[in-house]
This record gives structure tokens, C-alpha cells and sequence, in this order.
């Protein structure tokens, strides 16, 4: 070991300098190794977080704008949640993890997050089963996503980005949308606030559930329809070409066609 001082043990301590050959060769290795890891994992953190206070910014300047808007910021947040179940199979696809995986956080999505989001802008004490639900599907999906990674140590970060963005982050963003006037915190119908597995249960086992959800698709739907044809006349051609009972509506409202 004396042999190895005057060119090694300048820059490594000399505890490591008493070991047999072999194992000093193995923590020179694995010093090596930790060296570079360390540093792209701080610089990784460092830009994890800025990414993410610019998401929360962005995320509030657009509440600024349309907290009164409640239509708006859930169809926002539906846009992102679809985004990100396609994110979730993209994954699996690729092999980062395993196809379990896509498929259960699919279904805890559609408990969770999109009952959630179907619920806006309802909002539920911390100790209500509501609350309950939601953070345990989050807790299942966290052990979920680190038990399915088909190789944890070499997608580290993109767990780190889903821990973050795609599972802890949206309850985040959603208690950020909730409007600060808690008499706007309420469903627009009490139909919305209920749990979206009694609401399937519901339209399966009820003939007058189904043809109320019939009734409410076709009024939402009516609306799509009117506001885009206020907003262009191209769309309004197309829909007056595709539907003789929206032509005959828009000739008795005066509208050209």
C-alpha cells in the first residue's frame, strides 16, 4: 500500500490505502461513478424545480384570468389529464415500465382525477371520504409507479418527474383552481357531486339515469355546437351542412347560413 500514496492517496483518503488491491481498485471504481451521478442528479433537481415553479405560475396567471370560469379551468384540467394518461402508455410502450402499469394508473385516473375533475369546483374537508379516497389512490399510485419501473435505477428521473408532475402535482394544481369565494365552491348540479362508480352503478341499473344522462349529453352538446357557431362562420356552415335541425334553428334565429 505504501507503493500507491505518492500517486493515489494525494486525493483519496487514506483509510482506502489499507485495503487489499482488488477493493482498492472497486472504490476507486465506484467513486468514479458516484462523482458524475451526483452532480447531473443536483443539476436535475435544480431544473426539476424551476420547471415546476414555472408550471405553478403559468398554472395561476391562467386562474388570475378565468377564476370565475369554472367550465374553462375544467376543461383545461381535463385536457391535461388526457395528456397525461397518454403520457402513462407512452411509457409502457417504450418499455420504461411495465404494461400493468399503464392499464391500473388508467383506472385510478378515472376514479381520482377525473372524478375530481368532473366534481369542480366542489370542494371536500380533509377528513371527508372524498379527500380520503383520492389521497390513498395517490399513495397506491407512488408505490405503484416505484414497484413497476422495469429498471428503477436507470429511469430515476422520469419517477422523479412523475412523482412530482403526474401524480403528487395535480392535487396541487387542483387546490390551486378551487375559487377563493367559498360560496363558488360548489358542483353546478348535485348530480356531479357524487362519487363516478355510484354514477356508473347508476346508469346501469337505471333506465330514468340513463335517459336524464341522454337529455343532459344532448344539451351539453347543443351548446358546443351554438357557441362555436357564434365564434365562426365556417363552423356554423359545417354544422348547418351536417344537421337540418340546426339549419332550421339558425333560420328562425335570423343567422345566415
Amino acid at each position: 500500500s505504501s507503493a500507491c500514496k505518492p500517486t493515489v492517496c494525494a486525493s483519496v483518503p487514506v483509510a482506502l490505502c489499507e485495503l487489499p488491491a482488488a477493493g482498492f481498485v472497486r472504490c476507486l471504481g465506484i467513486m468514479a461513478y458516484q462523482t458524475p451521478v451526483s452532480l447531473a442528479l443536483m443539476v436535475g433537481v435544480i431544473l426539476l424545480l424551476i420547471l415546476t415553479v414555472g408550471a405553478v405560475w403559468a398554472w395561476g396567471q391562467f386562474l388570475d384570468q378565468y377564476e370565475h370560469d369554472p367550465a374553462r379551468v375544467r376543461a383545461v384540467m381535463m385536457i391535461g389529464l388526457l395528456t397525461a394518461t397518454t403520457l402513462e402508455f407512452s411509457l409502457a410502450a417504450n418499455g420504461i415500465t411495465y404494461s400493468w402499469v399503464a392499464w391500473a394508473s388508467f383506472w385510478i385516473n378515472a376514479w381520482g382525477a377525473f372524478d375530481a375533475v368532473l366534481r369542480f369546483p366542489a370542494s371536500h374537508d380533509l377528513a371527508s371520504a372524498v379527500s380520503a379516497k383520492q389521497f390513498t389512490l395517490l399513495v397506491v399510485k407512488t408505490i405503484m409507479y416505484a414497484a413497476g419501473m422495469q429498471s428503477l435505477r436507470k429511469s430515476l428521473w422520469i419517477f422523479f418527474i412523475l412523482l412530482v408532475t403526474n401524480i403528487w402535482g395535480w392535487p396541487v394544481f387542483y387546490i390551486m383552481a378551487l375559487p377563493m369565494d367559498p360560496s363558488e365552491q360548489v358542483a353546478a348540479d348535485d348530480t356531479y357531486d357524487i362519487d363516478i362508480a355510484v354514477r356508473v352503478w347508476q346508469l346501469l341499473m337505471s333506465r330514468s339515469e340513463r335517459r336524464d344522462c341522454i337529455v343532459r349529453c344532448r344539451s351539453w352538446w347543443f351548446r358546443r355546437l351554438a357557441a362555436a357557431s357564434e365564434g365562426s362562420s365556417i363552423a356554423r356552415m359545417a354544422i348547418c351542412a351536417a344537421s337540418p335541425e340546426h339549419r332550421r334553428i339558425f333560420k328562425k334565429m335570423g343567422r345566415s347560413v
